[in-house]
């Protein structure tokens, strides 16, 4: 049912985006031609929603030992890196247009300006309940309601977007001042290009496997060396592979060579019970005795 509001969405979506750029060429106006890659840029945001909602169904395999969790961190990092892209070039046409400003056609701005204002606005309603009824269902999760409340958020903003565009074609129709249309569009990419960062970094972190977890140096140490049979842990790796799972694997070296499985198994287990308060969802621990003293925490690549 979810995924079937969420193609509704994108639907309705997409044929505002058609009308914007259509109706923003005809016109001669850039603010409605860089609302209308905005809208795709978030239409793509609902997508990887609507494929992170498929594949998390899917089972892990032998080939594919992770399942698809990075597909959500792959696709938002290159829709980011092409919506910043093409705001970036926005934003170089719009001051071409200072330079020679062109005649606008205000009426087109206004009318589908308004369409979009209903269009975004009823799409962030629908997201915005879909959340909701998430968190009274599901209360104990907060990862799937997470990605819809993303969407619900770049929806709302496009509706104020959009409420700038009828703003900017008034302005137009009753002061003929055009050069208001090439400071929008630069606003609307500014704008886009800030809130876009944000996720690009993240994505682009997390493909790299680096560590963006919130977790201080200080708090993994209490967190792991809570048994003062732990001399050290090395051989660490944090990596967020989605914005539902956050990685940690290591090893521990024990200076107790007389600990049974089952003491070791308790020593461990207290060690994730620690790390799960910290968001760790996917624990891995290896034992060590002191030959295997390294002192260091990182992991060395390349060592025999």
């Amino acid at each position: 049912m979810k995924g079937k509001k969420i193609l509704w969405i994108i639907t309705f979506n997409l044929l505002i985006i058609f009308s914007e750029i259509f109706f923003g060429l005809v016109s001669n106006s850039f603010a409605l031609v860089a609302d209308a890659l905005h809208n795709t840029g978030d239409v793509m945001a609902l997508v990887i929603t609507f494929i992170a909602i498929k594949l998390g169904q899917k089972q892990t395999t032998f080939k594919y030992t992770f399942g698809f969790i990075k597909a959500e961190m792959m696709a938002a990092f290159v829709n980011t890196l092409f919506l910043s892209i093409t705001m970036l070039y926005m934003i170089y046409k719009a001051l071409y247009r200072f330079y020679k400003p062109e005649i606008i056609e205000p009426v087109y701005m206004i009318v589908v300006g308004i369409i979009a204002i209903i269009a975004n606005g009823f799409s962030a309603y629908l997201l915005n309940r879909m959340n909701i009824e998430h968190t009274h269902h599901h209360s104990h999760e907060h990862h799937e309601d997470t990605n819809i409340k993303s969407a619900y958020l770049h929806m709302l903003s496009d509706t104020l977007i959009s409420v700038g565009v009828v703003a900017a074609g008034i302005f137009i129709l009753f002061f003929k001042i055009y050069y208001i249309d090439s400071i929008l569009t630069i606003i609307f990419s500014i704008y886009i290009l800030y809130h876009s960062y944000p996720l690009l970094k993240e994505s682009f972190f997390s493909l790299m496997d680096v560590n963006i977890t919130d977790i201080s140096l200080k708090n993994l140490d209490r967190a792991i060396k809570s048994n003062n049979k732990i001399t050290e842990y090395h051989d660490l790796h944090i990596y967020k592979p989605s914005s539902k799972y956050n990685f940690i694997s290591f090893h521990i070296v024990l200076n107790d060579k007389n600990l049974t499985l089952k003491g070791i198994e308790e020593i461990t287990d207290n060690i994730k019970k620690n790390l799960k308060k910290y968001g760790f969802n996917h624990i891995l621990i290896q034992a060590d005795t002191d030959i295997h003293i390294k002192n260091r925490i990182n992991c060395e690549l390349g060592e025999k």
